[in-house]
């Protein structure tokens, strides 16, 4: 645990000075440095070596395994931090995270390695919108939390709450009324309980403008309705003339980022259905709905790159002794691979 403690302490140094970091070529590189790399590990290739103060740090596989490894200017190996996803982390990990962090997002997971076999992850969450803090997340190899210094869970559940529910009054919850015995059952599907009283924004003209010129009136049935995502991002909800669903992201500079298409049922993945089939085998559930993302042809990541498209899947199942639905919310690779869970609907539109 002593060493945890180290190395998150290393890890914020480095963070402090990332701007003092330089690329240097091998033959700049210490002998001793280098020794100690090829000690750590006997497969490698190092595509990259920089040099920031009192350390060097290589970027390099092994064994198919991208990762940062860090050394004292002396030669000692300190750590290595392999960026993994979340699918691939203990599945208690993320539970953990969506059951205690409503309203937060986790922007990395790593792998962290020592020599003295003290391995464990390490979580960065931050609260959704810009301008927020990180904190950190350190679960041990079975994925059970060892430290943190992240907000009490429970406060952050009750500032969730209080923040989409500003009328209600966290201590005194009002009962549901019962249901009227007398009225008549429809035999009619319900709607999906999303907000009647959607808090609608007004665009930058620059998105409003950019949204118009990729989906002119003559290509819109209804909408666009305007919302906002993440604090960050404007979302126009719309059908097209041949009665589809959709929804464009746009960043405040009119950029267009992706477009999201609700699909038919009967154009839902197969390994999706197949993921939702075995996992929850033996349960009752619905599609609520699948959403495919596909990202503007001339967006990049920060990495310079047009991210893959991707899934967003939402099914409902009926919670024994309780009204209402039980949502849960996942997310799927462009191949259909499970990626992730999501705590929280994507915005005021979403099903809630």
């Amino acid at each position: 645990m002593k060493r945890i403690v180290l190395a998150i302490l290393a890890i914020i140094m480095i963070t402090a000075s990332v701007n003092a970091q330089k690329k240097v070529k091998e033959s700049q590189v210490p002998r001793q440095v280098l020794l100690a790399m090829e000690n750590t590990y006997t497969s490698y290739a190092v595509s990259a070596w920089f040099e920031q103060p009192g350390q060097y740090v290589a970027d390099f596989t092994t064994e198919g395994q991208k990762g940062k490894a860090y050394f004292t200017d002396d030669g000692e190996w300190q750590y290595s931090a392999f960026v993994v996803d979340i699918s691939e982390c203990p599945t208690i990990m993320n539970t953990y995270f969506v059951d205690n962090y409503p309203g937060f997002k986790i922007r990395s997971t790593e792998y962290i390695e020592e020599m003295s076999g003290d391995n464990y992850y390490r979580m960065i969450i931050t609260r959704k919108g810009v301008g927020s803090d990180d904190f950190e997340l350190i679960f041990d190899t079975r994925g059970k939390l060892t430290k943190t210094n992240a907000p009490d869970p429970e406060v952050v559940r009750r500032d969730f709450i209080a923040r989409n529910n500003p009328e209600a009054d966290l201590s005194e919850r009002e009962e549901p009324e019962a249901p009227d015995k007398n009225a008549k059952k429809s035999k009619k599907r319900k709607d999906l309980d999303i907000d009647s009283e959607v808090e609608t924004v007004t665009p930058p003209d620059a998105v409003k403008k950019n949204f118009e010129k990729r989906y002119p009136a003559a290509r819109v049935k209804t909408g666009p309705e305007w919302v906002m995502r993440d604090n960050e991002y404007y979302v126009a909800y719309f059908t097209n003339n041949a009665k589809v669903n959709f929804d464009a992201v746009l960043a405040e500079n009119g950029t267009m980022v992706m477009v999201g298409t609700t699909l038919a049922p009967e154009r839902y993945p197969r390994p999706i259905q197949k993921y939702l089939a075995e996992k929850l085998k033996g349960e009752k559930y619905d599609i609520e709905k699948v959403v495919r993302y596909d990202y503007d042809s001339k967006y990049r990541n920060e990495e310079g790159k047009k991210p893959k498209q991707y899934f967003y899947v939402v099914i409902s199942q009926k919670v024994k002794g309780k009204k209402g639905k039980k949502f849960t919310r996942m997310t799927f690779d462009n191949v259909g691979k499970f990626t992730g869970l999501l705590a929280n609907p994507l915005d005021e539109k979403d099903i809630r």
